[in-house]
């Protein structure tokens, strides 16, 4: 008789970006599409699969939360004009970690603009011992959103 063994398959939670500035995503990227998800017009827009290595949260339209512990994989869709950006000029890698981070909002006529912050650990992720971001972490200044969220 054969001896099956269930296999439980990660899926990823898509993260929604709230209204709260200091909101991160902090992991190890496991993949890196440069068109592989959609922003909000429905075009393709980088995506990025990460395995947290410090807990996040993420947020629907109607604001409720949903919590993930390190070791949850998440899937961003990079669509925001400055999160796309970001993650672009970043060139990340599998293996790198990464921490990025809502750390303003701007009103604006056409309503709130979202700035992240993005910080890269070259390589760091590939290792066992890689479990939080490097203190090395490269830092880029925040961008800011051209569309509202």
């Amino acid at each position: 008789m054969t001896n099956w063994e269930e296999i439980d398959v990660p899926r990823g939670a898509f993260i929604g970006w709230g209204s709260k500035v200091g909101q991160h995503v902090t992991g190890k990227v496991l993949a890196y599409d440069e068109r592989g998800g959609t922003d909000f017009a429905g075009d393709p827009c980088p995506q990025l699969q990460v395995e947290l290595t410090d807990p996040a949260a993420s947020f629907n339209k109607d604001g409720d939360r949903t919590d993930y512990p390190a070791g949850d994989l998440v899937v961003l869709n990079c669509g925001q004009v400055s999160l796309k950006r970001a993650v672009r000029a970043a060139a990340l890698d599998v293996g790198d970690l990464v921490k990025i981070e809502l750390q303003n909002l701007v009103k604006t006529e056409k309503g709130t603009v979202k700035e992240f912050g993005i910080k890269v650990a070259r390589g760091a992720g590939a290792s066992a011992s890689a479990k939080a971001p490097a203190a090395s972490a490269s830092s880029s200044e925040p961008v800011k959103e051209e569309a509202p969220f």
